[in-house]
């Protein structure tokens, strides 16, 4: 499967030092403290119930505030289960296809865009930034793959309307 493919050589790195401290609003607040379980007691989290706290901390916005949002929630997801990487990245590539992006190529440039941001939506931890601007830019192909599954499923919804 795709997931265990680039999984295999993803270890999780030795430089993780801290999750985020957010402290509104109230579901990042909720997120951190997981994120804090999580980091020091993997191993009593499945990844269900650690799929499920991550997506559950999203919240309606405008499709590109949610980016910006989820790759914030998302980074630090990666970082602690590497191998969730591929079904994680699918919240933010979802908004970007709702917000009309029809080109895999752009998705890397924009996760980027989202760590070097001076303003950002959501703050990215130092952890997450470090995820989006250094382990990021290698995932092309596993992007590539869910942003065309992604797209696909978007314009079947789409015909089925």
């Amino acid at each position: 499967m795709l997931q265990s493919a680039f999984a295999a050589s993803l270890a999780r790195p030795s430089w993780i030092t801290s999750m985020p401290t957010w402290t509104s609003p109230p579901q990042l607040v909720a997120l951190a403290a997981f994120y804090a379980r999580a980091q020091a007691h993997p191993e009593t989290i499945s990844d269900a119930v650690f799929l499920a706290n991550v997506k559950a901390a999203h919240w309606p916005t405008n499709c590109w505030s949610y980016v910006e949002a989820s790759f914030a929630i998302i980074a630090p997801a990666c970082l602690l289960r590497p191998h969730l990487t591929a079904e994680l990245i699918a919240c933010p590539i979802d908004a970007m296809i709702a917000g009309g992006l029809e080109d895999a190529g752009e998705v890397i440039a924009i996760g980027l865009d989202c760590a070097r941001r001076d303003a950002p939506y959501v703050e990215v931890s130092e952890d997450g930034r470090r995820w989006l601007t250094q382990l990021w830019p290698g995932l092309g192909e596993v992007v590539e793959t869910v942003f065309r599954a992604r797209l696909q499923a978007a314009l079947a919804d789409d015909e089925d309307e």
